[in-house]
């Protein structure tokens, strides 16, 4: 079956338009991480068995330098991305033996070997990392997923009735006439 020129431009349309709920979608999930209630994530209180920076390893494969604890009562590794790379005050305040509470998200996936979902971390009742900081990285999302998410929209729009495929113009009773 062929697609008329008129079809498969409307089908190119409505792939980008649609793409656009992929970036919403984006958007809506680091609005949830964005607000996140710690009453209602996972959180353990344990013993820091292991705790310094590690090479991440992603679920595609990527890499990057990561702060991580390694608690007793909990399996995987917990971790911090920060772009500065700066840990020392992590590192400062959290010492192999100390007694801490850490909120996080579990994740499954065994291909990675630091969860990054942790949220917050106290001791001695003060907090050492607040879920701020992974919030606000989660927000980012929230522009990314909005930007191209309206920026699908546009485009998708822009090209329906600006590139639609052009049928030939009929000639006219003049040009009819000459041929004649």
């Amino acid at each position: 079956m062929k697609l008329s020129e008129k079809n498969k431009h409307i089908l190119k349309t409505l792939l980008v338009l649609s793409s656009s709920s992929i970036y919403f979608f984006l958007a809506y999930i680091g609005y949830e991480n964005s607000h996140i209630n710690l009453n209602q994530i996972d959180s353990e209180i344990g013993i820091v068995d292991e705790v310094g920076i590690t090479q991440r390893i992603g679920t595609k494969g990527e890499r990057s330098k990561v702060f991580f604890i390694q608690l007793d009562n909990i399996e995987k590794k917990l971790g911090v991305y920060r772009k500065s790379k700066n840990y020392s005050e992590l590192i400062n305040n959290i010492k192999p033996e100390d007694e801490i509470k850490v909120y996080y998200k579990a994740k499954s996936n065994k291909r990675e070997n630091v969860n990054l979902d942790l949220v917050q971390i106290e001791k001695n009742g003060k907090i050492i990392l607040p879920k701020n900081e992974f919030e606000n990285k989660q927000s980012f999302l929230i522009y990314i997923g909005l930007f191209f998410g309206i920026g699908s929209i546009i485009f998708s729009y822009l090209y329906y009735f600006n590139s639609q495929p052009r049928q030939a113009p009929e000639r006219n009773q003049f040009e009819k006439l000459n041929e004649s």
